[in-house]
């Protein structure tokens, strides 16, 4: 019997669009698999996601990282702090 667990994709463009995908997949997936994964099966293109960062709920994550059950990946631009980092500096601009 397969062993699939479900991985919540999300990306927000500039404009705020958001881009979210749930899918269900075989477990033992690491990032980089399921990068693979999502090129294959053209959720995304690889020029797309070269140059992206990668968080699974507001924790940036490593291409060794193994998915788990109802793991919720988050595609960053150009990320240059954590998004739970991101959020603190906003906080202590307003």
């Amino acid at each position: 019997m397969e062993n699939n667990i479900i991985i919540e994709v999300i990306y927000i463009k500039s404009n705020n669009d958001i881009i979210q995908h749930n899918l269900n997949i075989e477990s033992n997936h690491n990032l980089k698999s399921f990068i693979d994964f999502l090129i294959k099966n053209l959720y995304f293109t690889s020029d797309f996601l070269s140059d992206k960062s990668f968080g699974c709920f507001g924790k940036k994550i490593e291409l060794d990282y193994v998915l788990k059950d109802h793991d919720r990946i988050e595609i960053f631009d150009n990320l240059k702090m954590s998004p739970n980092d991101k959020r603190k500096h906003n906080f202590k601009k307003n």
